[in-house]
């Protein structure tokens, strides 16, 4: 039988020692490890998925893990064993003993008669793990196999991900408590508990009666309460010498497990407190006993006494723990037990579709509308669905499998009107939306709410209204309004028994100065239309200049007008454009935004003294452009490859023209040893014209005759060189 005393501790397990057969070992493994399947792969799964609707807590995605652990020893690790309990084996034998092949030794493992478990992933983190599952108890048999899963929050996957796909510990804590038998060493232990309470109480009360004078009462009490408890574990080693570490660490676990076992047999034992007598003694009295004694004792005891000694079969509890180390460090491949996870499955899929009616019921000329929705796989089956409203807050829901096929349903709706036999009935209409809003504009009314807006009756008499939606059944719809100072709100509600369309019309002003100014109105949309006063609208004009301020233009001299000849209406505008002013906004009142039209004019004067006329012109838009299109002649002058050793200085002129343009331009650059690069820049009006004519004068240190020559280049790069 397995026995206490002689354990070998080793880095991978600890060998408890048979107490008749010395090639006998108990192995208690150290290492917490993955169990291995029948064909060697490890019992791990890790899954990441991801939601398309986020979850209660807000995340769009988990983990979920699932693992076997035990406490077992890898082949090499057993040999490892199996080789250090042969040589412990022969070392005990002692001197002169043959030496014990490993193949001759037995390895078994304790018998685990109570055993508990506590598991821990990623330090416990309530942010990291949602929830940790496991029995609590392991197998008890075997290599105690505990298994798990746990549910990893968005965060906490790529945290856990990263830590059991690296190197080192796992991110997973296990902690065993296994309780299992053995022989003791001769040795004693013995643990006594022992606890007294103690209670006294004793009260003396005497009445005296007296005639002529006043009555006399007296009482003495005297009470005593006694705790008392006392715990002592006391060890006999005998002839064990305590020194010896083995001994010492036997003592140690022997002395904690009858600790153990004292304190649980305490909590079965523990005194009830003695309560306290009471001291009324007024029911006594109403009996006329003018002398009372009363006198209590109670006495509580308990005892309690564990004594193990040499050959008893006594139970020890043990704590194998440890962080279980990463799939690579142990040897797996991480990629094979991950998984992805996308929750968006084809077959839950559904057509979740919300059906609201954007309109005022109870202001408008609705009785009701019904709303069809055919969604060909469930329609297959049960038919065409119908909604009816009659408020803006009934809604619709239609739901639908889709089955892996589209999402994409056909609807049509019905517009009953009030006092009306005539509907509206729609086309059916495909969509793939998930909320359906069937708005006011698509119920086949002509709906306008006219409002008096920025008018100042001050300049303005009155105004009339017209408003013009285009045919129904072959006839216009025309409303007109008369709007003066009185007036506040109109409004146009006809059925039109069609989807309403863009509308126009008028406004027509008539000043109290007799003019008369029509603002043309087209492509209204709104359902509420503002009268404003005819000279709210604006209109901008953006002009922005181009062409070299630097060099070549001086000054643009702009002339800007606006007519509206239908209203006799006109505006102007005048200003110089320079180097320092290169742009402008013109903004002016109009009365119609649509009508009138913009001319300008430019004058532009050089710095060469000439000017250019562009004539009046037309602006289409809002954006004008004005000034010459320019662009940069460039040349670099590089007089590197000159031999300044025979060349005193050298001169170099370059001419460009420009005929159509009335261009002109000539430079002159002189170059003499150790001069820097020289360069010629110009503006060019005709962009294809990039051609220019150079000659360059050599002369010579010894004073004789100049070395000239000349050519014509379209090169940004003009090298000088000495002649060959």
């Amino acid at each position: 039988m397995l026995q206490f005393l002689g354990a070998l501790d080793l880095p991978e397990a600890t060998v408890y020692l048979d107490d008749t057969d010395d090639t006998l070992g108990y192995v208690l493994p150290k290492n917490v490890v993955l169990r291995k399947d029948t064909g060697g792969k490890a019992v791990f799964k890790f899954l990441k998925y991801r939601t398309t609707r986020p979850m209660p807590g807000g995340d769009v995605g988990a983990g979920l893990v699932f693992m076997d652990v035990e406490l077992s020893l890898t082949p090499e690790q057993t040999q490892a064993v199996r080789v250090r309990f042969a040589q412990h084996v022969t070392a005990r034998r002692g001197p002169g003993a043959p030496p014990v092949p490993p193949d001759q030794v037995t390895l078994s493992k304790p018998a685990v008669t109570k055993a508990d478990v506590v598991v821990e992933i990623l330090a416990g983190s309530g942010a990291l793990v949602q929830k940790v599952n496991h029995a609590g108890t392991p197998s008890m048999y075997g290599n105690n196999v505990v298994a798990i899963s746990a549910e990893l929050s968005q965060l906490g996957v790529p945290v856990f991900e990263a830590a059991m796909s690296g190197q080192g510990a796992g991110g997973v804590r296990v902690v065993y408590h296994l309780h299992f038998a053995g022989r003791m060493p001769p040795i004693t232990v013995t643990g006594t508990w022992t606890a007294q309470k103690f209670y006294s109480f004793v009260q003396d009360v005497d009445f005296e009666e007296n005639f002529w004078s006043e009555d006399d009462f007296s009482e003495t009490v005297s009470e005593l309460f006694v705790n008392s408890e006392s715990r002592l574990v006391r060890t006999d080693p005998g002839a064990l010498e305590t020194s010896d570490p083995e001994v010492a660490k036997m003592v140690t676990a022997l002395e904690a497990s009858v600790g153990q076992q004292l304190d649980d047999a305490v909590k079965r034992n523990l005194l009830e407190t003695i309560p306290p007598e009471n001291r009324d003694f007024s029911k006594i009295r109403d009996e006329d006993f003018e002398n009372i004694h009363r006198s209590v004792t109670t006495n509580k005891i308990a005892d309690v006494r564990i004594v193990v000694s040499r050959n008893q079969v006594f139970g020890i509890d043990v704590y194998p723990q440890g962080n279980m180390q990463s799939l690579p460090s142990q040897g797996y491949d991480w990629s094979q037990y991950r998984q992805e996870v996308d929750t968006d499955d084809p077959f839950f899929r559904q057509l979740n579709l919300n059906i609201l009616v954007n309109a005022d019921f109870a202001e408008l000329p609705i009785f009701s509308v019904d709303v069809k929705i055919d969604y060909p796989p469930h329609t297959a089956r049960h038919g065409v669905q119908t909604f009816t409203f009659r408020s803006p807050e009934d809604v619709g829901k239609f739901t639908a499998f889709i089955d892996g096929g589209s999402s994409e349903f056909r609807y049509q709706y019905v517009v009953n009107y009030v006092g009306e036999s005539r509907t509206f009935t729609s086309p059916w209409i495909t969509d793939t939306t998930t909320d359906l809003i069937i708005n006011i504009d698509e119920l086949g009314l002509w709906l306008v709410d006219v409002e008096l807006g920025d008018m100042n009756f001050d300049q303005v008499k009155r105004a009339v209204l017209t408003l013009e939606h285009p045919a129904v059944n072959g006839t216009p719809l025309v409303q007109r309004f008369q709007i003066d100072a009185q007036t506040t709100k109109l409004a146009v509600k006809e059925v039109l028994l069609e989807p309403v369309q863009p509308y126009g019309g008028s406004v027509k002003y008539f000043m109290q100065d007799g003019r008369e100014f029509v603002r043309t109105l087209s492509g209204l949309t709104g359902q509420r239309f503002y009268v404003d006063d005819p000279f709210s609208a604006n209109r901008t004009v953006q002009v922005r200049t181009r062409g070299d301020f630097e060099r070549s233009v001086d000054t643009i001299f702009l002339d800007l007008s606006y007519d509206d000849e239908v209203n006799g209406y006109r505006q102007t505008e005048s200003v110089a454009l320079s180097k320092d002013k290169r742009f402008l906004d013109w903004r002016f009142p109009v009365i119609d935004e649509r009508g009138g039209k913009v001319t300008w004019r430019t004058v532009t004067t050089f710095r060469d003294g000439s000017d250019k006329d562009s004539g009046e012109q037309t602006l289409t838009g809002s954006l004008l452009l004005v000034g010459p299109a320019s662009d940069t002649l460039t040349v670099t002058v590089v007089p590197d490859l000159v031999d300044w050793t025979a060349v005193k200085l050298a001169k170099v002129t370059l001419h460009y023209t420009d005929p159509a343009n009335q261009i002109d331009d000539t430079q002159t650059f002189v170059f003499r040893k150790g001069d820097a690069e020289r360069t010629y820049e110009r503006v060019v009006l005709d962009r294809t014209r990039k051609q220019y004519d150079w000659q360059a004068d050599l002369f010579p240190l010894d004073g004789g005759a100049p070395h000239h020559s000349q050519g014509t280049g379209t090169d940004e790069v003009l090298i000088l060189e000495n002649p060959t």
